[in-house]
């Protein structure tokens, strides 16, 4: 990626699904940050320490409050047993009215002013500061169901997951929104720097870390030639300030480029590197990790050289000495890794032993009563040192591929994912036994089940973890580290989860799947007043992944009402049949294993069915995905001849006709104009999410297919 895109362009970069959110800051965290923003007050002449009182009022005084609350406030729960099925009706309207009301605060693009600009962006922050903390109460809130009777707690679980989904997806949406109207506050205020300033200004006196995100790019100076002159001093000073402020971890990639630059001045440089350090540096890759993981935006090594080639003489002594001991402590990061008991991931820590629960679409989370289920997957904290002698912070976990149990770099690990929590135990002596049970099981073999049993876990209480082939599913994996605690299993998981009715077991049957006795989910995990919540990253609404997330709803939901009707194509088809053949031949099972990476100790037989239900729902998802994105690309690009030459291909023209003439209604409303760029993304979202709808009818449920 250029680093130094056109400043009169919208950063696509943005847009990109690998984009993540930053989690809210926690009480620890904003301790940390003081110490932060403490030392950075040292760093003499570079102004990264907090604004003054005088900027952050100036900053401050456009904001208005967002919007008239009092109704979103008296709908919300105060305890447990108020979350019912009005109060989530009444929700449900309340949320697309604030998204509604957030999307109409616009100001004149023709006649750009700054106090509107200032005042909307400050509007936008309030609404999304407001349901955040909604959430934190929601959360607040989780471990209090297991002191409720039995007949009341049922329903009342289900509501919870009903609301505090609602306002996960309205916080991402609201950020999503937020972020759009800081790029295009940026782009209009781009010719002023006193307004650019006072944005950036409100942006980190406000925390937001959405924020930081977009404005990276003030750090880069424009193209020589491009006709702009390069972004003030105090600018990218203020860049910096914003980062860390908010500790936002996605602007890693930004800043790694930015002090590797040898046009950056000395003591900017010095100032980024420190800011990384307290972002937290990515660690050194595993030896012989896998390839197809992303390379960390900048590591120790690579950091110090930069430091190494940087002349810190005639500078302040305060920069001095921090030139001095970031070379020193990066010398000890790149001899011995992370010797800390804590990893840094932005504003919160994790330690051995922490619970990582990951929100993902998935075809799972409405498979038990305990719906919906917020977590698809799971993966248990430990600290390994590999045999280059360097200490990491690895996630450890039984994902459905693979024969073996992998190990990823936490700050690797969390790429994957929008929106994640991490839960650690209360009793440390818990939590260290936690930890040390996920190190000694990394790299042992393993086989996924799709049975979704725990009794393979529990038959193996007592056994030494070294050498054990696992035989579970992810939320068995910590359900296995759990039992090597002194804790009793209910501190982990205190609700039981019972299949969502007798046809949705019947139908996972045939799809080669079951859910066994005594199930736990990755959701179970989140009720256990044992567990504290000590870290989330901030949700962050994405199209595409709306549309899966649909289409994966549809089809569970289908599987609990309807008859499923499986019908692979004709590979899948001859894949079960050689499946079958490989119970009566070891080495078809092994060479049918090793072809498709999972375990020759599988059910294999269930595994193609398996696989052939989830090979064409992820086909289909993914299918709608990508036509909703190639769809608005090709809306919203703009008349063929104006192309930029290097883009403009025939297969591109090609491209952008068919969808033209596919939404020939929007694409004429679009250009009168008469159509927002929200209105558009509502109207591809729904018809992509109809069309994957259909496609799953026509493939498992063709009795009610049209």
């Amino acid at each position: 990626m250029n680093a130094c895109p056109d400043r009169r362009r919208v950063h696509a970069w943005l847009d990109s699904p690998s984009r993540k959110t930053t989690p809210r800051v926690s009480a620890r965290a904003r301790m940390e940050t003081a110490r932060l923003l403490a030392g950075l007050v040292l760093l003499a002449g570079l102004c990264l320490a907090v604004a003054t009182p005088a900027a952050a009022q100036q900053a401050a005084q456009p904001r208005v409050p967002a919007a008239d609350f009092p109704r979103l406030d008296a709908v919300w729960p105060a305890a447990c047993r108020d979350f019912d099925a009005r109060r989530a009706q009444q929700l449900a309207g309340l949320a697309e009215q604030l998204e509604v009301w957030c999307a109409e605060r616009v100001w004149d693009r023709q006649r750009p002013d700054e106090e509107r600009i200032l005042a909307v962006v400050g509007q936008l922050i309030a609404a999304h500061q407001h349901v955040d903390r909604l959430l934190d109460e929601a959360l607040g809130l989780r471990g209090g169901f297991v002191e409720l009777p039995d007949e009341e707690r049922r329903e009342a679980l289900r509501r919870y997951l009903e609301f505090t989904s609602r306002v996960i997806d309205l916080s991402g949406r609201l950020r999503y929104l937020m972020r759009d109207a800081i790029d295009t506050a940026a782009f209009d205020l781009d010719g002023s720097p006193r307004g650019l300033s006072r944005l950036l200004d409100l942006l980190s006196e406000q925390r937001v870390s959405i924020g930081a995100a977009v404005m990276t790019y003030v750090l880069f100076d424009p193209p020589p030639g491009s006709g702009f002159q390069p972004y003030p001093r105090e600018i990218k000073v203020k860049a910096l300030q914003l980062i860390a402020r908010t500790q936002q971890v996605d602007a890693l990639p930004q800043l790694a480029e930015f002090v590797q630059q040898p046009e950056t001045p000395t003591d900017l440089a010095i100032a980024a590197a420190e800011v990384i350090r307290r972002v937290g540096l990515p660690q050194e890759p595993i030896p012989g990790q896998d390839p197809t993981l992303p390379e960390p935006a900048i590591t120790a090594r690579q950091l110090k050289q930069v430091l190494d080639q940087r002349d810190p003489a005639g500078l302040s002594a305060e920069l001095r000495r921090y030139h001095q001991e970031l070379l020193v402590w990066l010398g000890g990061r790149i001899r011995r890794g992370v010797t800390e008991d804590e990893l840094r991931i932005g504003k919160f820590r994790v330690r051995a032993g922490d619970w990582l629960l990951m929100r993902n679409p998935s075809p799972y989370n409405l498979f038990t009563d305990l719906s919906p289920g917020l977590f698809t997957h799971v993966g248990v904290v430990a600290v390994r040192t590999h045999a280059d002698g360097i200490r990491r912070f690895v996630i450890v976990d039984l994902p459905e591929r693979g024969d073996h149990i992998p190990e990823t770099n936490v700050d690797l690990y969390l790429l994957r994912t929008l929106h994640y929590f991490f839960l650690r135990h209360e009793d440390p002596e818990v939590c260290a036994a936690l930890g040390t049970a996920a190190d000694k099981l990394a790299g042992n073999e393993s086989v996924f089940d799709l049975t979704f049993r725990t009794d393979r876990v529990t038959a193996v209480r007592d056994r030494p973890l070294d050498d054990m082939r696992v035989h579970t599913y992810c939320a068995g994996f910590l359900l296995l580290c759990a039992q090597q605690t002194q804790a009793p299993r209910e501190q982990f998981f205190p609700i039981e989860e019972f299949p969502a009715g007798e046809r949705c077991a019947e139908n996972l049957r045939k799809l080669g799947l079951s859910l066994g006795e005594n199930f736990v989910s990755p959701t179970g995990a989140l009720f256990s007043p044992h567990l504290q919540l000590v870290g989330r990253r901030e949700p962050m609404y994405s199209p595409d992944r709306e549309i899966k997330e649909a289409i994966y709803d549809y089809f569970a939901q289908s599987m609990i009402e309807k008859q499923v009707a499986p019908s692979p194509d004709a590979a899948q088809a001859l894949r079960q049949k050689v499946a079958e053949l490989s119970r009566l031949s070891s080495w078809l099972a092994k060479a049918l294993a090793r072809l498709h990476n999972v375990s020759e100790h599988m059910d294999l037989a269930s595994a193609a069915k398996a696989a052939a239900a989830v090979e064409t729902l992820d086909e289909i998802a993914d299918d709608a995905a990508r036509q909703f994105l190639e769809a608005r690309e090709a809306l919203l690009a703009g008349p063929l001849d104006q192309l930029p030459p290097e883009e403009n291909t025939a297969e591109l023209r090609e491209r952008i006709g068919k969808y033209r003439q596919l939404h020939a209604e929007l694409y004429r409303r679009l250009l009168n104009p008469g159509l927002s760029p929200r209105q558009l993304r509502l109207a591809l979202v729904e018809h992509y999410s109809d069309w994957g709808r259909r496609r799953i009818d026509n493939r498992f449920f063709p009795a009610t297919a049209p």
